[in-house]
C-alpha cells in the first residue's frame, strides 16, 4: 500500500475485538493469527530436540505463553490495536474493555516470567520470575511518564535494556530464551506505544 493509499482514522464500530482490535481487516486479522504460530512452532522444534525434560503440563504452558507472547507482540502493532486500545472504551466493550484499555493494568496481568519460573525452575521464582515482572513494570511506568513524542524511542531503549540483560546477566530458563525480549516488545513498545492508525482507503 502506497502512502497515498493511506488515511488516519480513530473510528471503529462493531463486535469488541480485544485480540486484533475492533474493525480489523482480513489482512490484519491473518498477520495476527500466523504470527501466533510462529513462537510456538520454535518451542515444539526445541522440545524435539533438546532435553529439556519437560511434561505435558510444561510443554502445553510453553505453548500457551509462546502462542500470547508471539502473536500479541505482532498484534499490538496492528493499526486496528492501536486505534482500538489507544481510544476511550465503549460501553459494548464492558467491563473488560474498560479494564484491557488501561495499559498499566493490561501489563500487570503478564505474569509469565513467574509462571515460567514457578513452574520451569522454582529456585529461581524470584532471581528470574520477580526479577523479570518488576524490570517489566519499572519499563512500564517509566514509558507511560514519558512525553508522547518520546515515547516510542524510550520503549524501544527499554527493549534494548531487557535484551542485553537478557543476553550477558540474567541466565534465560532453557526452551525460554526467546520469553523477556518478545514480552519487552510485545508489551512496552507494541501496547503502550501510541501511533496513528493508518487504515486502508
Amino acid at each position: 500500500m502506497r502512502e497515498s493509499e493511506a488515511r488516519i482514522d480513530w473510528e471503529y464500530e462493531g463486535k469488541p475485538d480485544f485480540s486484533s482490535g475492533t474493525g480489523a481487516t482480513r489482512a490484519e486479522r491473518t498477520l495476527a493469527l500466523l504470527s501466533a504460530c510462529v513462537v510456538p512452532a520454535v518451542v515444539l522444534w526445541l522440545a524435539a530436540n533438546r532435553d529439556y525434560g519437560w511434561n505435558g503440563v510444561q510443554l502445553a504452558v510453553a505453548l500457551a505463553l509462546a502462542f500470547d507472547v508471539g502473536g500479541g507482540l505482532v498484534s499490538n502493532a496492528l493499526n486496528s490495536c492501536k486505534r482500538f486500545y489507544h481510544t476511550p472504551p465503549k460501553p459494548s466493550e464492558g467491563k473488560l474493555g474498560a479494564v484491557l484499555k488501561r495499559p498499566a493494568r493490561f501489563a500487570s496481568a503478564h505474569v509469565h516470567p513467574i509462571l515460567v519460573a514457578l513452574l520451569f525452575e522454582g529456585d529461581r521464582w524470584a532471581t528470574y520470575g520477580l526479577l523479570w515482572y518488576a524490570l517489566l513494570m519499572l519499563s512500564v511506568g517509566v514509558v507511560l511518564r514519558t512525553p508522547l513524542y518520546l515515547r516510542r524511542p524510550v520503549s524501544f531503549l527499554a527493549v534494548m535494556v531487557a535484551t542485553l540483560i537478557n543476553l550477558s546477566f540474567v541466565a534465560p530458563i532453557p526452551g525460554f530464551e526467546w520469553l523477556a525480549p518478545l514480552l519487552f516488545l510485545k508489551i512496552v513498545y507494541g501496547h503502550l506505544v501510541r501511533e496513528e492508525p493508518y487504515r486502508p482507503t
